[in-house]
């Protein structure tokens, strides 16, 4: 038999959460002993592990490229500065880096030397002393690095070793290794160039001593000394023209003429040859001045690089000594363990979803809301326990004796919902999915605080197996047969509480298993139904667990609604999902749930929200 219904009835789903900036904070105040517990694990662990990992320790130098470089052309012999472009700088670094300026430094620090460098060979290996070599200068190269910032023309060198005194060791010894390998280098083209300027003196001083022997001998076999000669040369020319005229005129003896133009062609010849003769002593006199020019000029830029090569200047010099360092720049132990607290806390974060991800126990009515499809109508508070050995309290004491307790509000609470949603029903089932979630409880509590408003109630104790409600009334009388029940007059036991019986409240323990065909049990049913209702206020029946045992489904017709409990942080989505499809497959009526056995304090710490939030309030009045 059902009644109308007034309760809002929500679409069966599952529960899904969205976790916003309340809920995030109600994730961790959950999780928060397993959280503290994951971040101190890892960061005892990054303590441990820290501690004994090697320390290394770090020094820097500092070294600045002079800005300028002289060198020498040997096309030209000439002297010239330049401006470092950054392609110099970036070589001058991969310098720096290079295998070969390692092994300079790893010879002025004696490191092949060294046994604790690189340690001693495997045992019961040979180690050959060019491959040792390498091992040295590959960990030299690891231990330092070159740095630069953007286009300045200092170069930071950061060395790192176990041995602090190492570490300084190899940053000043890579500093100073550059700084004379760059001036042995300037030193070497200057060295260069004065061999060349040597070798071109010498060359052009025997150049010009050959040219001006060349030029003696010229003059000599040429008559070039004699300053008279040329006027001579002419005269004799003057006089054989005269000769050839006067011969020509008088028109002599042929033979006697011809010998006068032979003469006088001779004379000419030897003119003309002694003209080409100073002609060409005038070059050679030129170029002779050419090669002692050169030879000056070679004389005078010896001179200047010889001068130079005493002042030689440094390639870089060093602006900042690496100091031998006092603390391990690694293992940085206080940055460790707060990064590893940053990675130990998004660890137990991580975790804590997951766990809530994987948790499907129900907590609050947002989540039995959505799985059941209907409203849930109370928050049940967890009844105090007392004592050291931390026994549980009777309900039904604790309630007479805690008339304002949280449990005894949220009861009041309930059947004032109950009546103000306008329900007819006075027939009401409280089952659960399984066992252990405090239906008993309910029922007995429920039936109590109706009682105390007055009202004339009866138990019904449908669940055999167990009896609660009737161990819980404390009645030790036999359960009395189905048959009898619906057949006979119903006489329900008076309940006893310390000695004083409770008016208005009565239970009767019955035995379920009858033979009777279920059509015919609808109909006994519903006329107990009948019965029930004008004799009592409310009759709530105590039905054993809907998964279990299929009574409370067998018994649907008796009452007017079901109420089922869930209890508090045990119950899971698919045990109320099962029981509301048994419930709905059976056409029965389902008011709502009812949250049990909810601790207070832990609900209240772990941010779930709803109305156990504000039951505090009345916590002074347990005892």
């Amino acid at each position: 038999m059902t009644a109308p219904r007034t309760f809002i009835k929500a679409a069966r789903q599952t529960s899904e959460k969205r976790i916003g900036s309340e809920g995030l904070w109600s994730l961790l105040r959950r999780h928060m002993v397993l959280g503290l517990l994951i971040i101190a694990t890892v960061v005892g662990l990054t303590y441990v592990v820290l501690e004994n990992m090697p320390k290394r320790y770090t020094a820097r130098s500092t070294l600045v490229m002079t800005l300028l470089e002289t060198r020498v052309r040997a096309t030209d012999v000439q002297l010239e500065s330049f401006e470092m472009t950054r392609t110099f700088i970036e070589t001058q670094m991969d310098v720096l880096r290079s295998s070969d300026f390692a092994t300079e430094v790893a010879v002025t620090l004696e490191l092949f030397d060294d046994p604790d460098f690189v340690g001693p060979p495997e045992l019961g290996t040979f180690e050959a002393p060019e491959i040792r070599r390498e091992r040295v200068v590959d960990k030299l190269l690891k231990s330092y690095d070159i740095f630069r910032d953007g286009e300045s023309l200092a170069f930071g060198i950061v060395a790192v070793s176990e041995n602090p005194e190492m570490a300084a060791a190899i940053a000043n010894q890579v500093a100073d290794t550059f700084i004379v390998i760059s001036m042995l280098q300037r030193r070497q083209v200057i060295e260069q160039s004065i061999a060349f300027l040597r070798d071109r003196v010498q060359q052009l001083g025997e150049n010009l001593s050959q040219s001006e022997l060349e030029l003696a001998d010229f003059i000599r076999d040429n008559d070039l000394d004699d300053e008279r000669l040329v006027d001579r040369l002419r005269a004799d020319l003057e006089r054989a023209s005269a000769v050839v005229d006067i011969l020509s005129a008088q028109q002599g003896d042929s033979e006697e003429l011809a010998e006068a133009r032979r003469q006088l062609e001779q004379a000419e010849e030897t003119l003309h040859e002694h003209t080409r003769s100073e002609l060409s002593l005038m070059r050679m006199e030129r170029s002779m001045e050419l090669q002692r020019a050169r030879y000056q000029t070679s004389i005078e830029k010896l001179n200047e690089f010889e001068s130079q090569l005493q002042f030689t200047g440094e390639g870089a010099r060093q602006v900042s000594v690496a100091r031998v360092p006092v603390e391990p720049s690694w293992p940085n132990v206080p940055v460790a363990l707060v990064v590893s607290a940053v990675v130990g806390f998004s660890l137990a974060f991580v975790i804590a979803l997951l766990m809530e991800g994987m948790n499907n126990r129900l907590w609050t009515e947002d989540q039995t809301v959505p799985v059941s499809g209907v409203p849930n109508l109370c928050y049940l508070p967890r009844i105090k326990r007392r004592g050291l050995l931390q026994r549980q309290h009777a309900p039904l004491w604790f309630l007479l004796a805690n008339p304002y307790s949280a449990f005894s509000e949220a009861l009041r609470g309930l059947l004032t919902l109950w009546f103000n949603s306008g329900e007819s029903a006075k027939l009401i089932m409280v089952t659960s999915g399984l066992p252990d979630e405090g239906k008993s409880t309910l029922t007995v509590s429920l039936a109590l605080t109706a009682a105390r408003e007055g009202m004339r109630v009866l138990v019904l104790d449908l669940d055999a197996h167990r009896q609660g409600a009737s161990k819980l009334m404390d009645l030790h009388k036999s359960p009395v047969p189905i048959t009898e029940v619906l057949s006979g007059e119903l006489r329900g036991e008076p309940v006893v509480v310390d000695g004083r019986e409770i008016a208005g409240l009565e239970i009767l323990p019955v035995r379920t298993r009858a033979h009777t065909s279920p059509q015919h049990l609808k109909q006994l049913l519903n006329r107990l139904n009948t019965k029930l209702r004008y004799r009592y206020d409310l009759v709530l029946v105590d039905a054993p667990p809907v998964l279990i045992i299929d009574d409370a489904c067998r018994f649907g017709p008796l009452v007017d609604a079901t109420v089922v409990v869930v209890r508090w942080g045990e119950t899971t989505q698919e045990a109320l999902s099962d029981t509301m499809e048994r419930l709905e497959e059976n056409g029965m009526n389902v008011l709502g749930t009812v949250i049990n056995q909810v601790d207070l304090r832990k609900h209240r710490r772990h941010g779930y929200g709803g109305n156990p939030q504000y039951y505090h309030y009345a916590a002074k009045y347990y005892r």
